[in-house]
């Protein structure tokens, strides 16, 4: 599967008011962020640009990266299209985003499909089960060791995660907003539309488990649990 690159991909304006499925505030950047977009759209004239791939790649395809051959592990959850590299031959896993030695990623409820936790449980279990891998480079922190003893302690986070949803919600007594709910699970500095995302992503789970139902009223959404 290849791809065409060009040489200089379309500049974009990006949209920070598009409305979230669950009728709370806008997904923002930084303030800090946003004024460097801003300042290298209007003062050096140069928008963002969408990077062009030269390759596409499947799950399981070899690919020859600095004189060895690594193979594509294809890891949905953080980002649709999130892909993790393992080098069997040095025991090494390339892990990106999706598993980090002392944070765990966000797992986001916007553009991320149906169930992006779900997708994200079932990719940790995935790269767990990769023979032979004896350190982990991730795109934050430093390299470790215990690949299936850290994919075991996200997994524990997002499971206590929920049953303090289900505590929100019991404590709550009815339907909740994702931005009530949301400030139950996420300390006050965190508050804001990452969190709420967030809080989406587990409360979408929870439905399609049959565990939760939602309701629309004034444009946002409510969730009732158990």
């Amino acid at each position: 599967h290849h791809c065409a690159g060009v040489d200089e991909p379309p500049a974009i304006k990006p949209n920070w008011n598009h409305p979230t499925p669950w009728g709370g505030r806008p997904i923002r950047p930084q303030r800090s962020r946003r004024v460097m977009f801003w300042i290298m759209r209007h003062v050096f004239r140069q928008g963002m640009t969408v990077p062009v791939p030269s390759r596409r790649v499947a799950h399981g395809e070899a690919l020859k990266l600095a004189g060895r051959e690594v193979f594509a592990v294809h890891t949905p959850g953080h980002t649709l299209d999130h892909l993790c590299l393992h080098d069997p031959e040095e025991g090494l896993l390339f892990s990106g985003d999706h598993v980090l030695p002392t944070i765990t990623p966000h797992i986001s409820g916007v553009g991320t499909g149906e169930d992006p936790l779900k997708a994200f449980v079932g990719s940790l279990d995935a790269v767990a089960a990769i023979d032979g891998v004896r350190q982990v480079l991730p795109a934050h922190g430093h390299p470790f060791a215990d690949l299936p003893g850290r994919v075991d302690d996200i997994k524990l986070h997002h499971e206590q995660r929920i049953e303090r949803l289900k505590g929100a919600a019991a404590d709550i007594g009815g339907p909740a907003s994702v931005r009530e709910l949301s400030q139950h699970l996420f300390r006050p500095q965190r508050w804001g539309p990452m969190a709420e995302s967030e809080t989406y992503a587990h409360l979408e789970h929870l439905r399609h488990l049959g565990e939760a139902t939602r309701h629309e009223r004034d444009g946002q959404l409510f969730y009732e649990l158990g």
